[in-house]
């Protein structure tokens, strides 16, 4: 993603960085670390109160008051304790969720905005790890990590400066522990972090390949395969299982000494404290002290056993998200373009268009006229599709210029050239949603006869009414499943409720029966009607009666012309046909 690096090793970033995306919604998170501390330090208080209870008992001059008192002040800071916790986990997780909205937000518009470029170099699994399990993987951190790093940091300083003017020596002891931890915390982050690196890669890999898995089940069971027969699966699966067992191999001896560190304080304060007092230079109530302060002074400590795992996790996938936000939006204009009473006309001058340095569009000059309809034509990566995505900047050109009308579509503002040209994929893009939603996304606030209109218009108004739930009938996994036909005419009912001037319909009708072509051809009648129009068509039929087609070769127009010219001409156009009817002859008679 990164141009001094491949996606292969995202940079480990810091976790200033986090906070950076997460913008106004750090400051809930600054104010529960502060409730976190509190609750930190109450948790030592009656144990302090214990301290104060042994005090007076080995000096024979307390009494009955005093000690109830005690034990009351220690009731209320283990009420508070609690109630300053709840505080803290309830503010963390707002504040947490909050930020993985904002970090979700910021990189959903900011791919919004660069080129398909991105699109096409990253693997749909890769791209959904970064939007949900890198950043889902930020809540753990933000509301569990953060406050019990603050904690296990702020707290025992608090309480070691308190045990100093107790006994120097003894609280010196109790550090031991903490630095061998951390000596070894740092050794496990050197050991893991590259590792982690890899097990971020590979774990995008595996959630490619599962859903390339998914999506061709129908093929797998046709031929009776199992996962280990897809083998991208099985290696992608097995490369996983690997790479986790060599991690815990390298983490679990650590933690596992970490862990038995943390919990045995006791071990250092016992015989060091037995010396000392032995030699005189501890009294007994201050020994038996340090004892009890020994099993609950690291116990903050327990909660960043595995933070070495967890942050190189963390960092790795705050380096990927980085890789992400630092790709360079495609540079907007200002100019706003006013269609014209008859649509605009487009220009295409010296366009040349490059993919990771090859050049795959040559010096490409076309004129569309106003309200025109222009055919692409040509063998599957001729280039025509290509050049109708540079007009809505999917791409931006290398060189020349496209203009819509007198604009150079780069003066352009963004939004403006989006509610300027309608697109209709070949692939009809359907969200989880009713039908009524899918419809009126193409145009902001639209009425429910404006969506019923344009649906009519698309040919597909009785289909939608023969559904049980009618316009509110959900489709995707959680409704029903529609035809690539009935998609299609969804998709130019969008086209249509959003009106644009310019209309580019890519293969659209490629892979639909007979009686859905009928009526895709109808409905786009009533779509291009008043339009600048561009379609790109493997089914000839279908554009014979096109202003004008253009044939594209090896990146390049070779042809230009009307459907009559080019059969005369008898060049690439005339030959195409010929092998189209041809075909079309022969599966008649089969």
């Amino acid at each position: 993603m990164s141009k001094e690096r491949t996606p292969d090793q995202p940079e480990a970033v810091k976790i200033s960085y986090l906070f950076e995306l997460a913008g106004s919604k750090k400051t809930g998170l600054y104010i529960a670390v502060i409730f976190s501390v509190l609750s930190g330090l109450c948790t030592f208080v009656p144990y302090l109160m214990i301290f104060r209870t042994v005090l007076f008992l080995f000096d024979g001059n307390g009494n009955s008051m005093e000690a109830m008192r005690y034990g009351l002040i220690a009731a209320a800071f283990i009420l508070l304790r609690f109630i300053f916790q709840a505080i803290s986990v309830s503010l963390t997780h707002y504040g947490a969720y909050s930020a993985l909205y904002a970090v979700r937000k910021k990189i959903c518009e900011h791919i919004g905005k660069v080129n398909l470029g991105f699109f096409t170099d990253n693997s749909t699994g890769e791209i959904k790890k970064v939007l949900m399990e890198d950043v889902e993987r930020l809540e753990q951190f933000l509301a569990h990590q953060i406050p019990d790093i603050t904690v296990a940091i702020v707290v025992p300083l608090t309480v070691f400066v308190y045990l100093l003017t107790v006994n120097i020596p003894m609280a010196l002891i109790l550090v031991v522990p903490i630095i061998l931890t951390l000596v070894l915390q740092s050794i496990m982050m050197v050991l893991v972090t590259p590792k982690m690196q890899d097990f971020s890669v590979v774990q995008g890999q595996l959630n490619s390949a599962l859903l390339q898995f998914v999506n061709g089940m129908p093929v797998m069971k046709a031929y009776n395969l199992t996962a280990n027969s897809y083998q991208a699966y099985s290696k992608a699966g097995e490369d996983f299982n690997v790479l986790w067992k060599q991690i815990s191999r390298m983490a679990a001896p650590i933690s596992a000494v970490c862990k038995v560190l943390i919990e045995s304080g006791v071990s250092f304060t016992l015989p060091m404290g037995g010396f000392l007092y032995l030699a005189g230079y501890l009294d007994l109530s201050s020994y038996v002290f340090f004892v009890i302060m020994s099993i609950v002074f690291l116990s903050s400590y327990n909660n960043l056993m595995n933070f070495a795992q967890i942050f190189s996790q963390i960092s790795a996938g705050l380096g990927r998200i980085k890789d992400i936000m630092d790709i360079p939006e495609m540079p907007a204009g200002q100019d706003h373009f006013v269609a014209e009473k008859n649509c605009p006309r487009i220009a295409f001058s010296h366009v040349k268009f490059a993919y990771q340095k090859k050049e795959v569009l040559h010096d490409i000059n076309l004129e569309l006229p106003a309200g025109s309809l222009t055919a692409f034509v040509g063998v599957s990566g001729a280039g025509k599709s290509t050049a109708a995505q540079l007009i809505p900047r999917f791409w931006d050109v290398t060189s020349g210029q496209i203009q819509i009308g007198e604009h150079n579509i780069k003066d352009l503002c963004m939004d403006n050239l989006m509610d300027t040209v309608s697109f209709v994929f070949q692939d009809a893009f359907m969200l989880d949603d009713t039908i009524y939603k899918n419809i009126s996304i193409g145009k902001d606030n639209c009425t429910r006869e404006e969506v019923e209109n344009a649906a009519k218009a698309a040919q597909i108004h009785s289909f939608i009414q023969s559904l049980p739930d009618g316009y509110d009938t959900y489709l995707g996994s959680a409704g029903i499943k529609l035809s690539g036909g009935e998609k299609q005419r969804i998709c130019i009912a969008r086209a249509i409720l959003k009106g644009a001037p310019i209309i580019v319909f890519d293969e659209a009708t490629s892979f639909t029966d007979i009686e859905n072509e009928h009526k895709i051809q109808i409905a786009l009648e009533n779509l291009l009607k008043g339009k600048t129009t561009i379609m790109i068509a493997h089914r000839l039929h279908t554009i014979v009666n096109a202003d004008n087609i253009c044939v594209f070769q090896n990146g390049s127009i070779v042809e230009m012309g009307c459907h009559t010219d080019l059969l005369e001409k008898n060049g690439v156009y005339a030959e195409m046909w010929r092998a189209y009817t041809q075909q079309g002859k022969e599966v008649l008679h089969k």
